[in-house]
Formats: structure tokens, sequence, C-alpha cells
């Protein structure tokens, strides 16, 4: 049967009103899904931002704090130390040959002499289960660094190693000296942590925003 001009006319409004609602649900759906699919996506990168931050990121800078004020409290007490021998050496040095003056000095020598005991203490005690626990955090974090924070981990490791042969005394002060081992060799690592949590702090306000 041959439809006449006004009944295929209306046979295509009739297909046109089926068919455009159905084809919008249908693209409703897929945008919806697709934002839907954004939306997870993006969270889910939040999310993993935030682990890095708590269980990486902080954990590392938080043990490099406590790190930072022991050596700079090391550091001011041994230049201060230092600078009272010097004056204690000019004050009785010329009377060195007399008794009293020799054993004034011996006791008081002993005396600064604690200081260095105490920091070679704090060194074993604290100072490398702190470093200790930074490699932990790597190791079992390794997952949650970015891949330029991986880059510092030889440096952190061998920094650590060499730490562990001075306090196994298999390893002499010459040695050590010679290989210029500093904790300064470690702050282009701190310097990126520091970077590095400040930028992921700042993803982490930007999404909550």
């Amino acid at each position: 049967m041959q439809l006449n001009h006004y009944q295929y006319s209306e046979l295509i409004r009739w297909g046109i009103s089926i068919g455009v609602p159905a084809l919008a649900g249908l693209l409703g759906v897929a945008i919806g899904a697709w934002l839907s699919g954004r939306r997870e996506k993006k969270q889910r990168r939040y999310a993993f931002i935030e682990k890095q931050l708590n269980q990486f990121y902080s954990p590392l800078m938080g043990i490099r704090s406590e790190i930072r004020m022991r050596s700079e409290l090391r550091v001011r007490i041994q230049r201060i130390a230092d600078i009272e021998w010097h004056k204690l050496c000019d004050k009785y040095g010329d009377d060195a040959i007399q008794e009293d003056a020799r054993k004034h000095l011996k006791n008081r020598e002993a005396k600064f002499d604690k200081i260095i005991e105490y920091d070679n203490r704090q060194l074993a005690k604290e100072l490398m289960p702190a470093y200790r626990q930074m490699v932990k955090i790597f190791r079992d974090k390794m997952w949650l660094a970015d891949p330029d924070t991986k880059e510092h981990l030889p440096k952190l490791l061998e920094f650590v190693e060499i730490w562990e042969r001075w306090l196994a005394k298999s390893l002499p002060r010459e040695v050590i000296e010679a290989l210029g081992h500093e904790e300064k060799d470690l702050d282009t690592f701190y310097a990126h942590l520091q970077n590095r949590l400040i930028e992921l702090r700042n993803k982490i306000k930007k999404a909550r925003a």
C-alpha cells in the first residue's frame, strides 16, 4: 500500500515524536553517566592525594621537623661550647703549670666531653630510629610517592647506611670525613618534600573550595 503525501508526513511526525524523546533520553543517560564517571574519577584522584598527604608526605615531614630541631640545637650547643672552652683555656692557659689550674681545666674538659657523649647517644637512640622510620615509610608506602620523589630514595639510603656503619664501629672517622658525610646531603630531598607537601595541600584546598 502506497502512502499519500499527507500520510507520509504524518508518519514522519509520529516517528519524530517517538524518536526524539527516546534519543534525548538516551543522550541524557549517556551524559549523566559521563559526568558521574568524571566526578568519581576526580573523587578517586583527590582521595589518593589525601592518602599521599596523610600516609607519606606529612609523616616524612614530621620526622624531618623533629630531626631538624634536634640537629639545630646540637649545632648551637656545640658552637657555644667551643667558644666557652676557648675562654677557659685563655683564662687558665698562662697558669697551666700550676696544679690547681691544671686540675680545673681537666675537670671542666670532662664536663665539656659530656656534650659529645650525649650527642653520640642521641644519634644512636633517637636520631637513627627517626631516619630508619623515614626509610620504612618510603618502603612501605612507595606506591604513594610521586616519581620525582622516588629519585631521592638512594641518597637517603646511603646517608642512613653510612651512619649505621659508624654506629657499628665498622667505619673510621677519617673515612666519614673523606666521604663528606653531612646532614646537608639531604637538603635537596627535604626541600622537595616541603614543596610537594605544599602543592598537594593546595590541590586539596582547591577541591574543597
